[in-house]
């Protein structure tokens, strides 16, 4: 099956910088910006973010704002700012992994591996440029935001350790190789996926490096969810959903529940001098990130912004102009934000609480998070 699946991969692989070039750092940033976003959206965001922060010591070093600026536009913020916490760990040699308080608990884990240990690992360094990287599964799943797909991405590809990487694709083609009738969502799914990837997988440095990322593109190119190319699939005579004509059916997934619709309404308060009115998040989605003024909860037409002004300070003289600005629907994981617009042009500088103004190249630089742009254009 190995044999098959390699040759496949050497002639239809796609060039990914960080698979290219796997160093710690580079597969650590290319694997975290692809778990929620699209290869061809992401690669120009990698490479800004690779010009602006060429190591994990520079990223580390780098205030929070910057990385947030260079990820806006990409989402899902929690990702930036668990990755640059994250390297300030890394490069933090007296913060070990064992005595950080940000990371997440975890149960006492042996040392030594539990997939198969009968052939000798290759001693790959996990020392480099002054930087110890983590050599365990538990030690990577300590740090903020990483969870099992990127631990064992990172040990697999980055340092040839024999961990599986099991992502959305790698679960899609292990169910169907198996005829596995387990929903893909539950744990049990990911534990027998993981398992077989681990009893398939070869021992040899470059060839461990190469099988998770083999599977993860035999399912984005040809082991699809909907359309499926079996007759291209190198691994078509090892698999039990396509002998026993369940393709079409697997892998098995419960229905989602619908996410909560969440009326907002967005008001871009504009200074005599032309800034604009901002807030920094301090919590839940978009958190750190710079926002207009939001009203959430509800959706108010232009009367009922007057009116809401009037509460928060504004008298009727000082609110020349109140422009709708339309609506636009924003989808977060969990969450919809249905969000009504308008312009609001007052004739005085008051800042609301916690409030800035700030003028339009303020705004650019900082990163505006998508769910912002379209009232700004």
């Amino acid at each position: 099956m190995k044999t098959e699946l390699l040759c496949w991969f050497a002639a239809h692989r796609r060039s990914l910088p960080w698979r290219d070039d796997p160093t710690p750092y580079a597969v650590l940033v290319g694997e975290i910006m692809a778990q929620q976003t699209r290869l061809a959206q992401l690669l120009p965001f990698y490479e800004r973010f690779m010009v602006r922060f060429p190591t994990i010591v520079a990223l580390a070093d780098a205030p929070l704002d910057d990385v947030l600026a260079i990820w806006a536009g990409m989402g899902y913020y929690a990702r930036a700012r668990n990755l640059h916490r994250t390297a300030q760990i890394i490069c933090n040699p007296p913060n070990t992994l064992a005595n950080d308080t940000h990371h997440k608990p975890q149960p006492p884990t042996p040392a030594t591996h539990t997939n198969d240990n009968s052939h000798t690992l290759p001693d790959i360094p996990h020392t480099a440029n002054g930087i110890h990287w983590p050599t365990t599964k538990a030690e990577w799943l300590a740090l903020p935001g990483i969870g099992p797909y990127t631990a064992g991405a990172v040990l697999s590809i980055a340092f040839a350790q024999r961990e599986a990487a099991v992502d959305g694709n790698i679960l899609r083609v292990a169910a169907r190789l198996q005829n596995d009738p387990t929903d893909i969502a539950t744990p049990a799914a990911h534990k027998n996926a993981t398992a077989y990837i681990l009893h398939h997988m070869p021992h040899t440095p470059d060839t461990i490096r190469l099988f998770n990322q083999a599977l993860m593109e035999l399912g984005s190119l040809v082991c699809t969810p909907t359309t499926p190319r079996c007759t291209d699939c190198p691994l078509v005579g090892y698999c039990q959903a396509h002998q026993h004509d369940r393709v079409h059916l697997l892998p098995i997934k419960a229905a989602k529940k619908p996410s909560p619709r969440i009326p907002m309404t967005v008001l871009l308060i504009f200074a005599p001098d032309g800034r604009v009115l901002m807030t920094r998040r301090t919590a839940g989605l978009l958190r750190n990130m710079w926002v207009f003024h939001l009203v959430q909860g509800e959706t108010l037409d232009a009367p009922a912004v007057r009116e809401y002004l009037q509460s928060q300070g504004y008298s009727l003289h000082k609110i020349e102009e109140i422009t709708p600005l339309g609506t636009f629907t924003h989808t977060f994981t969990h969450r919809v934000w249905e969000m009504t617009g308008f312009a609001v042009r007052v004739n005085e500088n008051l800042a609301l609480t916690d409030h800035h103004f700030r003028t339009p190249d303020e705004i650019t630089a900082g990163g505006l998070p998508s769910a912002m742009r379209y009232f700004m254009m």
